[in-house]
């Protein structure tokens, strides 16, 4: 479902709805990767501290592998990169919250 990225980006910033657009995005790049994975179990190993670091980490890279796998692009600097950015900034994790829906709808 192709959604407004600056929505998404919004949508992240709120706690509770942050949950709908992880479990939206797992279910997104399930269907556009023909995976095997339950989204719901995906979402919940999100919510387990230390486990969540790898598995973030994983929706990034597997989104942008999907992507560039269909030739539109990816993340501005890899997703490995940007994501250990944000531990440090803010501003990597909102550009990977907004980048993360733009491929998402570029696959769509």
């Amino acid at each position: 479902m192709a959604r407004n990225p600056w929505l998404a980006l919004l949508m992240a910033l709120i706690p509770i709805v942050d949950l709908y657009i992880l479990y939206k995005w797992w279910e997104e790049l399930k269907t556009a990767t023909t995976a095997d994975y339950d989204p719901i179990i995906r979402l919940i190993l999100c919510l387990i501290p230390l486990v969540n670091i790898y598995y973030l980490w994983k929706l990034f890279a597997d989104v942008e592998k999907a992507s560039m796998a269909k030739g539109k692009g990816g993340f501005a600097l890899g997703a490995t990169v940007m994501y250990i950015l944000s531990f440090l900034l803010v501003v990597p994790f909102l550009y990977m919250f907004y980048k993360t829906q733009v491929l998402l709808n570029g696959m769509g």
